[in-house]
This record gives C-alpha cells, structure tokens and sequence, in this order.
C-alpha cells in the first residue's frame, strides 16, 4: 500500500490556477485529476510535463459537486481526496487520512482533517447537520468544542474528503441539483444513512484560505449568495416535509421583505441590498428558473 498510488486528487478549479500552483509540487507526486470549470488556458502550460495530471475542460461551468463526480468518475485508485485549491496539502495531511481511514473497519464512510486559517487559528470541521441547526442545535463556541482525538460527526466541511472511491460512486456522488454549496451536507446525510461514519481527524492539519478559491469581484459575489440561499431550500426540500419546506419559505418571504423596506428606510442600503438578494434567491427557487441562473456562472 502507498499513498502515491492508491490515492487520486481530485480539485474542481474557478480561475484558482495561482492557488493550485502553490500546492504544484505535492500534485506532481498523486495521481490527480482537475477539472477547470473556467475554460481558461493557464493550465495548458501549467502542467504539460506532468503525465500523472489529467486536466478536463467541460464545454460549461458544471458547479462543484457535478465537476467533482466527473473527476472521481475518471480517477482509478482505491481511494479519493476531494479538495478545494484554497487547501494548502501537505503529505502528512495525506498520508495521516490515508492510515486513519485503513486502520478503521468498513464502518467508516468518510475522513476530514482538523482545518486552520492562515493564523493558524483552529475552527471545528465535524460539527452537527444543517437540519439540526435549523430545528434550534447549536454548536458551543467554546475552545473544548474542538476535539482533541479522532471524533465521529453528522457533516465535514466540503473542501477535504478522503473516501472510498467505490463507495463514493455506490452514492451517486453530489447530487446534481446542487450547483454549489450544501452537496457536502447532503452527501454526509447519505453516508449517515448507508450506516456509515464520518470522522474527522484532529491529528491531520491542513491550512484552509476559505472564501480564496477564485478571484471575485462584487457582482460575482452576490450571484454566489443567492446560489447559497437557493441551494439551502433545494437541500431542505430534500430532507423536510413539502408543508414545513413552503411553512419556511413563506416566514423568510415576511421576514426578508421587512428587512429591506426598514433597512431601506434608514438607509442601510448595504442591509437592504443583502435582503432584496434573500429575496431574488426565493423568486429564483419558486419559479424554477434558478436552473437558468445557474447557466450564468
């Protein structure tokens, strides 16, 4: 067993070729496979001389969970590591999932590492579902909130997975639906109910430069949170009934629209704005022309 060969990495890219480089010489090692949903042409260059590379440019922007199955479905080891390129990897890292993950029986569905911010400052990655956060559960925000040993959750954080490849695939992988955010929530669930743990590993640190994957600009920041919203009531409809889900909806619908007029009125435009975009998210996902909205990506 080696963790050159029985793992492939897997990294969905935004314009994100100035982070991937940053990770460029523990690529070169894995088996890896990118999919660069930008269509830009740095990559071209960026790794013709590396054979264990595979770049895949879609005709469009598939999002991030259908671009990662297209990479799973591509890669060919025993095992995957899903990443964001805003992970900064370490073999370490690799190698400490790769053992935790073997030494557990098949009880085990999916490993996340302990995440940092580029401070060095710890934040919690195994917490509880989105479902019980919304039903009232909250996490402690305090320091013994963060595990010390290997601990069994109900959700990791998205931007690294180590799993089985075959089981990933026996999942249906992310579902489709989601374009971005809320495909790892779901993912977990459907781990949870396979009978499966999920665990994350205190002892596999790994730097996160959260929200740094892409290069935004304000607009493409407002698209990217009304497609949070939207892909929050596409994960509720799942998992809740049709009366809870519209019950939901129609407090936020109140609850948004009060919001913007009084922000509105004394002129918090910013608060205001931040309601309207709550509010488009709703139109978007009622109407079912998100899926349009999505193309705009």
């Amino acid at each position: 067993m080696s963790i050159y060969k029985d793992i492939t990495l897997i990294i969905v890219s935004y314009k994100s070729e100035k982070l991937i480089i940053q990770n460029l010489q523990i690529l070169k090692k894995f088996p890896t496979v990118i999919i660069n949903n930008s269509k830009t042409n740095e990559f071209n260059t960026l790794i013709n001389d590396f054979k264990n590379i595979e770049l895949i440019i879609p005709d469009s922007n598939l999002g991030y969970g259908k671009a990662n199955n297209l990479g799973v479905n591509k890669s060919k080891t025993p095992y995957v590591l899903i990443i964001n390129p805003d992970i900064l990897l370490n073999e370490q890292l690799i190698n400490t999932l790769y053992s935790t993950f073997i030494n557990y029986n098949d009880d085990i569905g999916v490993v996340g590492p302990a995440l940092y911010d580029s401070n060095m400052k710890r934040r919690t990655n195994g917490s509880i579902s989105h479902i019980k956060k919304i039903r009232g559960r909250k996490l402690s925000s305090s320091q013994n909130n963060i595990p010390e040993d290997n601990m069994c959750c109900d959700f990791l954080v998205g931007c690294c997975l180590f799993m089985r490849r075959d089981f990933f695939i026996e999942l249906g992988g992310f579902d489709k639906d989601f374009f971005m955010y809320f495909e790892d929530n779901d993912l977990c669930d459907r781990i949870i109910k396979k009978g499966k743990t999920i665990v994350e590993v205190p002892s596999a640190k790994v730097i996160h430069l959260e929200n740094s994957s892409s290069k935004k600009n304000s607009f493409q920041n407002y698209k990217l949170a009304i497609v949070h919203k939207i892909s929050e009531y596409i994960y509720l409809k799942k998992k809740i009934s049709l009366t809870n889900l519209i019950t939901i909806i129609a407090k936020h619908v109140v609850d948004y629209l009060q919001r913007f007029v009084f922000n509105l009125l004394i002129f918090r435009f910013n608060r205001s704005f931040k309601n309207f975009l709550r509010l488009m998210s709703i139109f978007l996902y009622i109407t079912m022309l998100h899926k349009l909205f999505f193309k705009l990506f």
